[in-house]
């Protein structure tokens, strides 16, 4: 039997994690005849559970959007964003308000059963990690800032396997929210793409250091002798 004539290559081999975030560019277009296994997906929602939390309260969701009906109509949540109909995968990143009320135990009695705290240290993260989620002027922003981390772990990760992104930012909140059963103790934080680039992106350039850098205070100007290259937005680097 003779194999087909363009077989899929699948992903491409592993990157190290520096290679990745140097590599990493946005998508422009997905091929659409291209799925994203299921195992390659599962591993990618997983690295992004690993990024950092207060508390280590995890309060990042995922809405994993893969039939076209509902990839339609997340598209018309945002400006005609194509990229989420031709990608084969569309995740809406969520943040969750309240955490310490419904995962702190569990959270804690995990960290404990693992050696990661000690009694007397679940006791105190108990007792303080409520207090301080209350105490807190912006619940949403302490949502989403998490998640956000969780995305960009996952754009990262699925760069340093071959898989093509596109995280979006511009989009209706509200329509997302009513489209897709988003409560209202989640915030929406951001929209991801993920599939196979059908075209090679170039990289858009970056400021250097000197541009977004300060040395031990805002406006002192950094020195690039002290810590690393200075201007070079045509150096290459990660993508948009």
């Amino acid at each position: 039997m003779n194999p087909p004539a363009n077989p899929d290559p699948g992903p491409a081999p592993p990157r190290s994690a520096l290679g990745a975030i140097e590599g990493r560019r946005t998508a422009r277009r997905f091929d659409p005849d291209r799925p994203l296994p299921d195992d390659v997906l599962g591993e990618l929602l997983r690295l992004a559970t690993l990024a950092p939390s207060s508390f280590n309260l995890q309060p990042w969701r995922f809405v994993v959007v893969r039939d076209p009906r509902n990839r339609r109509k997340l598209r018309g949540c945002t400006f005609g964003e194509a990229r989420l109909t031709d990608a084969p995968v569309a995740l809406i990143v969520l943040g969750y308000l309240h955490p310490h009320e419904t995962d702190l135990a569990a959270v804690v009695a995990r960290q404990v059963e693992l050696g990661a705290l000690t009694p007397d240290q679940a006791a105190r993260v108990r007792a303080e990690a409520p207090r301080v989620r209350e105490r807190s002027p912006d619940p949403a922003l302490d949502a989403t800032r998490p998640a956000l981390l969780a995305a960009a772990s996952l754009l990262i990760a699925a760069e340093a396997v071959g898989v093509a992104s596109t995280l979006i930012e511009e989009f209706d909140r509200e329509g997302v929210r009513r489209g897709f059963g988003v409560p209202d103790d989640h915030e929406v934080c951001c929209l991801i793409a993920l599939g196979f680039a059908a075209e090679a992106s170039p990289f858009p350039g970056r400021f250097g250091l000197d541009h977004a850098c300060f040395r031990e205070h805002f406006g002192q100007p950094w020195d690039p002798a002290e810590g690393g290259p200075g201007p070079a937005l045509d150096r290459g680097g990660p993508g948009e």
